[in-house]
């Protein structure tokens, strides 16, 4: 009689250490897959904050007078913009007698961009120096 009862016992310790298996994979399988969703959101973290130094060497050379533009700046990152222009301005020189206007105009602008990665959107802005020469050098 008391060897049933042993088996008894012993089929019931297989199903609990059955459960306690079942339930330690289901939750290092939930782990792996978190931690693969926190790895994907910092790779794509990384691409965008890279692709600032590029956005920003860009604005230099871009015309901003065009107020909005779409560019790809390569790796899927899509960089979209639009550029206001908040001041224009020709200082003088006025610790002469009379004042001696610039050679040189200054435009301030204000960009608002995007970065878009994937299904990632940041959005920033920046402001924006530009001059130009009022003269050719010829012309002096």
């Amino acid at each position: 009689m008391t060897l049933m009862r042993e088996k008894g016992f012993l089929v019931l310790e297989i199903l609990i250490a059955g459960l306690i298996l079942t339930a330690s994979i289901a939750a290092t399988m939930y782990l792996f897959r978190m931690g693969y969703i926190y790895l994907e959101k910092a790779k794509q973290s990384n691409i965008l904050s890279s692709k600032l130094i590029q956005t920003t060497g860009l604005f230099k050379t871009l015309e901003l007078n065009q107020k909005s533009g779409t560019e790809n700046l390569g790796d899927g990152v899509v960089l979209q913009w639009e550029a206001k222009l908040l001041e224009t301005s020709r200082p003088a020189r006025t610790d002469t007698e009379f004042p001696i206007p610039s050679q040189h105009e200054l435009y301030l602008y204000r960009v608002d961009f995007s970065l878009n990665y994937q299904d990632v959107k940041r959005d920033y802005h920046v402001n924006v120096f530009r001059y130009k020469s009022l003269f050719s050098p010829e012309n002096l």
